[in-house]
C-alpha cells in the first residue's frame, strides 16, 4: 500500500482501492487529482474505487470528482462508505458502493484452524475479516477479530465474533433454528438465522456484547449472559 498524506493507494483484483477517508473534502480531491497528474502513466487507464469512509456526499460532488478523473483518463467505477447518504448518491450515478465478494476457502487456509470437541466442529478465524471477504462454513464459525461492513460470514451452525460485528452474519443457513448469532459489539448490516431476518439494528452509546437467536418464531437479542446459556 502507497501512502501520500491524506490519499492511501492500494492494488486489488479490480484496479486501485484509493482511500481518502480523512481531512476536508476539497482537499482530499485536490490532493488526489495532483497525484494522478503526477503519475500520468502510472494511472492511465486505472479502474479507481473509491473509500471515503463516514464522508456524506452530494451527487454534484461525486459527478465532478468522476469527470475530474474521466478528464485524465481514470475511470471511478465504485464508491465505499459508511454513510447512507454517500451510497444512495452514488447508486443513482450508476457506481457500485461494494468490492465484489471474495469467497475464501477456510479450510484451505493455513493461518486457520479447526476446532473439533466431542460432538461438534467449529472453524476458527484469527484475524478481522474486511470488505469483500466471506467466510462459509458448514459447521460453527468463531472469528478472533473484527468483521467489518462489506464482509460476510455463512453458517450452519453458530457464530462467534470475538469483537465487533459490522458486516453480515447469516447462521443456520440448513433450517437449524436453534443456532446463534454472539459479538462483543453487533452492529451488523445484516443479521439472519435460517429465513429470520433481524430488523435493523440502531445502537447508540455505550455497547455490550450480546447474543442474537429465535425464540417462538420471534427474533431476539439480549445480553451475552453465560449464566443462561447463551
Amino acid at each position: 500500500m502507497e501512502n501520500n498524506g491524506l490519499i492511501q493507494i492500494k492494488g486489488i483484483r479490480e484496479g486501485l482501492l484509493i482511500s481518502a477517508e480523512n481531512g476536508a473534502w476539497d482537499d482530499r480531491t485536490a490532493e488526489l487529482l495532483i497525484m494522478v497528474k503526477q503519475r500520468e502513466s502510472f494511472f492511465k487507464g486505472a479502474r479507481v474505487c473509491l473509500d471515503v469512509n463516514e464522508t456524506p456526499l452530494r451527487v454534484k460532488q461525486i459527478t465532478q470528482l468522476r469527470d475530474q478523473l474521466s478528464d485524465l483518463d481514470v475511470t471511478l467505477w465504485a464508491i465505499l462508505s459508511r454513510s447512507e447518504t454517500t451510497e444512495n448518491n452514488a447508486r443513482v450515478l450508476g457506481l457500485e458502493t461494494a468490492l465484489p465478494v471474495k469467497k475464501e476457502t477456510i479450510e484451505s487456509k493455513e493461518s486457520n484452524e479447526r476446532v473439533e470437541s466431542a460432538a461438534e466442529k467449529a472453524v476458527l478465524v484469527n484475524k478481522t475479516l474486511r470488505a469483500g471477504y466471506k467466510v462459509e462454513s458448514l459447521d460453527h464459525v468463531i472469528i478472533v477479530g473484527d468483521v467489518n461492513p462489506g464482509a460476510e460470514i455463512v453458517s450452519a451452525g453458530n457464530i462467534i465474533v470475538w469483537g465487533k460485528l459490522k458486516g453480515s452474519a447469516i447462521a443456520g443457513v440448513q433450517g437449524n433454528m436453534k443456532s446463534v448469532i454472539c459479538a462483543l459489539e453487533l452492529r451488523p448490516t445484516q443479521l439472519r438465522i435460517g429465513e429470520k431476518v433481524f430488523p435493523p439494528q440502531q445502537k447508540k452509546g455505550k455497547t455490550f456484547p450480546e447474543v442474537a437467536y429465535i425464540e417462538n418464531d420471534d427474533c431476539k437479542i439480549e445480553l451475552w449472559n453465560k449464566e443462561k446459556g447463551r
